[in-house]
């Protein structure tokens, strides 16, 4: 029989999108008997608990396979309310769980070309679809993310057309997105689920990078396809957190000597992003993820993945450093002056890693 998948889809204030996201599943090509849809609105305010409950509940077993909603009214963040679906999947006997994003539809193929890829190679952890964009199908949003060296996650490729891209089918990637992610609950018993104190952002290049420390790999499925409704986010909240979260990262999985190495370079970096904070309007922002980060909480978030990543540790720094990235590319207009930068960055990262053997 086919593995089971449980696609756990977080619609948070995403009312709007249900409908077409519910129809993607109705299309899929994979047998309904072997999927399971958790809806897990986390705390919507815009009446997606009451939508789901009138129009895509009695749809189970009609046109659309076994649905459930988890609901207790909580904002658990990304990784919180995924966490919950992951539980339950692994509690009910499912092979993998499939992370669809609130604003993302599936392509029929989405599903069974994603199993095929993790059924072909069980050292696969997870596989990401070739995501493009809701309303333009021919525009790409991400064939895969990418790690900046300054700890940074940024989708690759994002808005060129799909004839402009060179990629390969099963080809290794840093890490894959959040947005159209299966992974193989087997891998997840191994190595934890979403780490649930980062409540948004970068919770899929963490965990990518933990299945990669665990000797998984982490791939993209050219053949399956999904349709995101992306936006360049631009607002304080999210710069702060990312802001947070990325040093939360460094910290956690680079090696001390790496740092150590590092540390010029990740300096002239920091001097750059509080004159592009300065130079945004996002100043206050960048204090307070200062703050945060020196918080006890995220000082014991640190230790504890540090401790976490060198318990599953089978891979050496440059392994995995060499998925990273000097260049911050495909952003759109708001980080154009990147461009100036990328190509000092990139050399000096480039003679960096030739010194890091361990």
């Amino acid at each position: 029989m086919k593995p089971k998948v449980a696609i756990i889809y977080l619609p948070y204030n995403n009312l709007r999108y249900i409908p077409e996201v519910a129809d993607s599943w109705v299309v899929q090509d994979y047998p309904a008997d072997r999927i399971a849809i958790l809806i897990i609105p986390n705390g919507s305010s815009d009446g997606s608990q009451d939508f789901v409950k009138d129009n895509i509940l009695p749809r189970q077993e009609v046109d659309l396979p076994e649905v459930i909603m988890i609901d207790d009214g909580i904002n658990h963040g990304f990784a919180g309310g995924n966490n919950l679906g992951i539980k339950w999947a692994l509690e009910n006997g499912f092979d993998y769980v499939f992370l669809n994003n609130g604003d993302l539809k599936l392509h029929p193929n989405t599903i069974s070309e994603l199993v095929e890829v993790m059924e072909s190679d069980k050292s696969i952890g997870s596989s990401q679809s070739q995501i493009m964009l809701w309303n333009n199908e021919n525009t790409v949003n991400t064939t895969g993310g990418v790690i900046h060296v300054a700890g940074y996650g940024y989708a690759r490729d994002n808005g060129k057309n799909i004839l402009d891209i060179k990629v390969q089918d099963k080809e290794e990637i840093a890490y894959c997105s959040g947005a159209a992610v299966i992974y193989s609950l087997a891998a997840l018993k191994k190595v934890g689920f979403l780490e649930k104190g980062f409540f948004m952002y970068h919770e899929d290049l963490e965990l990518g990078l933990r299945l990669r420390f665990a000797g998984y790999k982490n791939v993209l499925s050219i053949k399956s396809l999904a349709f995101h409704d992306y936006k360049f986010g631009k607002n304080s909240k999210m710069f702060q957190w990312i802001e947070t979260y990325r040093y939360v990262v460094l910290l956690s999985y680079m090696r001390f000597r790496t740092l150590v190495l590092l540390f010029p370079l990740l300096l002239m970096i920091e001097i750059g992003v509080w004159l592009m904070a300065l130079k945004g309007g996002w100043l206050k922002a960048k204090f307070k993820a200062l703050i945060s980060f020196w918080s006890p909480k995220n000082l014991r978030l640190i230790k504890k993945m540090r401790r976490r990543a060198q318990h599953l540790r089978v891979i050496k720094d440059k392994d995995w450093l060499r998925f990273v990235s000097g260049r911050v590319e495909d952003q759109g207009k708001e980080l154009q002056l990147m461009n100036i930068i990328n190509d000092v960055i990139e050399g000096i990262w480039q003679l960096a890693k030739r010194n890091i053997d361990w």
